[in-house]
Parts: structure tokens; C-alpha cells; sequence
């Protein structure tokens, strides 16, 4: 039996539940560590579900930051440094990657905390996760300001991309489920990935 709930009733809940039935009612997110450095050159790592794709050319994408009503160790990183890494996760670091939602402070870096590895190139000096089967370098771009509720929307140019060439199909198509990827539903609840095929171009008149 389908059950309607009203905006009344989301603003009327207990706060831990209409935080859990919001997040997880618009479906699965992508699970990912945003890496970061402070400007006293501590790295850091935090787990993020609001990573969206802004565009292909040139390559952006954006993720969601809660409002600044405390520091924010990932925003203030990116603003003094100017760069940013977008790290899948995987089924097989999953548990340590959860652990990165932990508020450490400031001089604690969350990869040595939680037990995952800093991995740098000449070409980009914010650390990649190391476990990550599929990193993403970015300059930051430009942020956005959301008046609904606070949160900060964070775009990134993409630079360079670290990826087993295996995983990349002949029409660039990134395999996923092959490089163990998870989704999260919520806060706290990841999944593995299944495939189910590709669908073809869609066009008018071919819904069968």
C-alpha cells in the first residue's frame, strides 16, 4: 500500500530518521574519497555520495558540501590549495573508507587514521587514494552557494585520471562493476554493483 507523506510530515520527524529516509529515498550514490592537502601539508581524505558529472568537455564534475556551521576540513583545503582528487571506492576498502567520515582534527591525517595510502604525481598535488581503482586529479573550478539549505556546490576541472587500461572499453565506456566499484544508500549502507547490459541510443519510437 502506497503512503503519502507530506512535507509536514519530513519537517515533523525525528531528525535521525528524516535524515535517513531522505538520503536514502532518491536511490544508490556513488561512494567516493575526496583528497585533499592543508596548507601546513597534511593530507586528508574524506568519504563523499554527492559526486556529480557537470560535463565532458571540458571534463568537470561537482560534489555537495554541508553548510560551513563548522570547519570543513575538505572546503578550506581545496580553496588554499586549489586542488582536489575524486576517488572511487571499492568493495575491498570499503569499511576504511566509512571510517574517513570521522571528525578528526585538523593536524590527524584521515588516511593514516584509517589505515589507506597517499599516492601523489608530479603533475597534481593533492593525494589520490592509492586503493582506488579509479582517480580522478581536478583544479578546482567555482563554487555555488545553495540558498535552500546552506550546502556548497564544488566544481572541478578534471586534469589527469589514473586507471587500468582494462578497465576502459573500446568506446571508453569505464567498466564499473569490473573495478569493484560500491554504491552507498544513505549514510551508511554501501552495495556491490551488478550489470544489467547497455541499452542502446535511445530514439522516438523505439520504447520496445
Amino acid at each position: 500500500m502506497e503512503k503519502k507523506i507530506s512535507l509536514d510530515d519530513i519537517l515533523g520527524m525525528d531528525r535521525s530518521y528524516r535524515r535517513n529516509l531522505m538520503n536514502t529515498i532518491s536511490g544508490f550514490k556513488s561512494a567516493n574519497l575526496i583528497g585533499t592537502i592543508s596548507h601546513r601539508g597534511v593530507p586528508n581524505v574524506a568519504i563523499f555520495n554527492s559526486v556529480v558529472h557537470i560535463g565532458a568537455t571540458p571534463p568537470c564534475l561537482g560534489f555537495v558540501l554541508r553548510p560551513l556551521t563548522v570547519p570543513r576540513q575538505t572546503y578550506h583545503n581545496i580553496k588554499a590549495r586549489g586542488y582536489f582528487t575524486i576517488n572511487v571506492v571499492a568493495e575491498s576498502f570499503y569499511e576504511k573508507a566509512h571510517q574517513t567520515s570521522a571528525k578528526y582534527d585538523e593536524e590527524t591525517s584521515e588516511f593514516e587514521a584509517c589505515g589507506l595510502s597517499p599516492q601523489y604525481t608530479k603533475s597534481h598535488p593533492a593525494p589520490y587514494v592509492q586503493e582506488s581503482p579509479l582517480k580522478l586529479g581536478l583544479q578546482f573550478e567555482e563554487e555555488h552557494h545553495i540558498t535552500a539549505n546552506g550546502t556548497i556546490l564544488i566544481v572541478g576541472r578534471v586534469v589527469e585520471a589514473l586507471v587500468d587500461s582494462q578497465l576502459i572499453g573500446e568506446d571508453g565506456h569505464v567498466f564499473l562493476d569490473k573495478a569493484g566499484a560500491v554504491s552507498v544508500g544513505g549514510l551508511d549502507s554501501y552495495y556491490t554493483a551488478r550489470p544489467l547490459g547497455r541499452m542502446p541510443y535511445a530514439r522516438p519510437g523505439k520504447a520496445e
